[in-house]
């Protein structure tokens, strides 16, 4: 479980007094939190904690939050969303708005679990997001709903929201990205980059989503296909095939999916055959999916 307001003050020169409520839900966090006033900076550029591989959305219930992130500020109220991650939020200054104190719903979310690159997810990381319709809006209403103090869930029930809120989040900075949204979208190639990132992450569980095929649908060739994603270090078939086991490898480790049989979360995420993904998997992750199943259960 991460402990949302830690990863706050582990960051910073002084701590942060809170108290609240947490809601398990397992491979995400989401907690409750009333704040005292509290205005914070970051200690040292030079060091940067292990928690701070992390995204948080922010969404003020009572309050004002005051966020400066890579230089960039933006003021968050009582009916926004905000999405950063601690590796470049500057300062942060907590405002209770005349009352006793602030409180706010604090979603926290490992990097890894989001199928995005850093790269691209820094295009909508320290702004605003968009709720006003679109898969913001349902994300916001999705917080708003896991946040009210009388939601009773059992464990695996906090498994499965927990899933759900990871997708929704990916989503919806998919969709930012696509439609270029995002801050600095750059250049046309950059932007045309992002779009295909997005559109792969949509169609991961077609097992006929190849190089060839992404580019006819996005009205190139293939060489230029190719030549985007190596000017970022990789190639589009290792891309691919990296979302996918990353998808797999979530939903290998999810407790109310223990009963899906192996073959079939591979084929949920576009794997045609189980020989081809046990060997993919072992590759990527030094061990077999039912090795890794059964480690993580005896975890939980």
């Amino acid at each position: 479980m991460i402990d949302v307001c830690r990863e706050i003050a582990a960051t910073f020169t002084d701590g942060v007094s809170a108290s609240g409520r947490v809601v398990e839900l397992g491979v995400a966090a989401l907690e409750v939190k009333r704040f005292r006033p509290a205005y914070l900076r970051r200690k040292d550029y030079s060091e940067r904690a292990e928690e701070e591989d992390i995204v948080q959305l922010i969404m003020p219930m009572c309050g004002t939050v005051d966020a400066t992130w890579a230089g960039r500020h933006n003021t968050v109220a009582v009916g926004d969303l905000y999405a950063h991650d601690l590796a470049q939020l500057d300062e942060i200054n907590l405002q209770c708005d005349g009352r006793d104190a602030l409180e706010l719903a604090l979603v926290a979310i490992p990097k890894p679990l989001l199928p995005l690159r850093s790269g691209a997810m820094d295009h909508v990381l320290g702004r605003g997001v968009p709720v006003n319709g679109g898969v913001g809006r349902l994300l916001k209403g999705f917080i708003e709903d896991l946040s009210d103090e009388n939601l009773s869930l059992k464990p695996e029930d906090g498994q499965r929201l927990g899933t759900v809120l990871v997708d929704l989040v990916a989503a919806c900075f998919s969709s930012l990205l696509e439609s270029g949204q995002g801050p600095g979208s750059g250049s046309h190639r950059q932007a045309l980059t992002l779009r295909i990132r997005a559109y792969i992450q949509r169609h991961l569980h077609d097992p006929t989503l190849t190089p060839r095929a992404v580019a006819a649908e996005h009205h190139i060739s293939i060489s230029y296909l190719h030549r985007l994603f190596r000017e970022q270090g990789e190639t589009v078939s290792a891309w691919i095939r990296d979302q996918r086991l990353r998808r797999s490898r979530r939903d290998l480790a999810d407790t109310a999916l223990d009963s899906v049989p192996i073959h079939q979360i591979a084929a949920r995420w576009g794997f045609g055959r189980a020989g081809d993904f046990s060997r993919a998997f072992r590759t990527a992750y030094g061990e077999s999916p039912r090795e890794y199943r059964s480690r993580t259960a005896r975890k939980g």
